[in-house]
């Protein structure tokens, strides 16, 4: 961390050139859960029975950086973590998490995937002019990972009438190893990522713009610490209360490996319809992350420098606010004015000043 903090103080403060500079810091967090509220799923899913989702995210960074010209560099930090399964593995984790029984004569398809990166680096952004209605911005971001779990879970889980039968396999790669309790072992990956963002004005009232964070990227870890394994069990009793009363038998390899990760894709597409300066505006979105996509509507209206926004997200149900101004934007909202009840937050703050 104090490399890349050390190398971002250095280059920010040496400038290419006499362009006017702009320092900037902002904070972003997303999160959302298919399954149940968010602070539910953070306490291991305690609390009542979850719906059969598919997905959970979330997306949490730091920024402090410059710009000069169409020239940016920021130092990040960032928190990661999507997780994939199907409505069998989220309904057998909430029985498992909460100790209770399993329903008898049920077989249960079990796929999880899990993708975990705790990271900060550098972002180097360039700004196209390619007409006066069209530009772009390509973003090269230079990942230093402290902190991975990558990989699955996939099998099948029988629950008899009173015992059951698992077939599984197990096969990811770890910093530490929620599943099987390996010790915890330091390791470093590194990477490289890229943003893009398009501008495109259509005309005076419609404008469109297209987000893309981690549209490509790649993090190696040398020699990280992995477990891969399999259950393939006979039938094992439930105890008087139906809870399952021992663990199947596993058999894998504990090891190191050369491994890489991939981020989940995440695009924003969005337009805005504007009749005239200073009438209110129409526009839509659609967010995807994965290609789990979340559709929106929302109005905005500028008066006095200021401009107010007001999203509908039909996916979550959620109400977004965002007003922005010369120097600063602030975006809050989510599905639920309780904490403990929502199931997707959203909070993001930036601050910018020129010198």
């Amino acid at each position: 961390m104090l490399r890349c903090a050390a190398l971002a103080t250095a280059l920010l403060a040496n400038p290419v050139d006499a362009e006017p500079r702009e320092i900037f810091s902002s904070v972003f967090s997303e999160s959302y859960s298919d399954i149940s509220p968010i602070d539910q799923l953070i306490h291991d899913l305690d609390g009542p029975a979850v719906d059969r989702g598919e997905f959970a995210f979330t997306h949490n960074q730091f920024e402090i950086g410059q710009t000069q010209g169409d020239w940016s560099l920021s130092y990040f930090v960032r928190y990661d973590y999507y997780m994939k399964f199907n409505g069998d593995t989220a309904e057998l984790a909430y029985l498992l998490r909460n100790d209770l029984p399993l329903p008898q004569n049920r077989l249960y398809n079990v796929d999880l995937k899990a993708n975990h990166l705790v990271s900060q680096g550098l972002g180097l952004a360039k700004m196209l002019h390619h007409s006066p209605s069209l530009r772009s911005r390509w973003r090269i971001n230079y990942f230093h990972a402290s902190k991975t779990t990558n990989g699955y879970l996939k099998g099948q889980v029988r629950t008899l009438e009173d015992s059951y039968q698992a077939q599984l396999r197990l096969d990811y790669s770890y910093s530490r190893d929620t599943l099987l309790d390996r010790p915890e072992e330091d390791n470093y990956g590194q990477g490289l990522g890229l943003d893009v963002d398009l501008y495109w004005q259509l005309s005076d009232a419609l404008s469109v713009t297209l987000q893309g964070r981690d549209a490509l990227s790649w993090i190696r870890f040398k020699d990280q610490t992995f477990t891969t394994a399999d259950a393939d069990t006979a039938t094992v009793s439930f105890d008087e209360n139906g809870t399952i009363d021992s663990r199947p038998t596993v058999s894998g390899i504990e090891g190191y490996r050369d491994d890489s990760q991939r981020l989940p894709a995440r695009y924003t597409l969005s337009t805005l319809y504007t009749p005239a300066p200073g009438k209110l505006g129409i526009g839509a979105e659609v967010f995807s992350i994965d290609r789990h996509v979340f559709s929106r509507l929302s109005i905005q209206e500028t008066r006095g420098g200021l401009t107010g926004k007001l999203s509908y997200d039909f996916r979550s149900k959620g109400l977004f606010f965002s007003l922005s101004g010369g120097q600063f934007s602030l975006t809050l909202g989510g599905d639920s004015l309780d904490w403990e009840k929502a199931r997707h937050i959203s909070l993001a703050l930036s601050y910018s000043a020129a010198f």
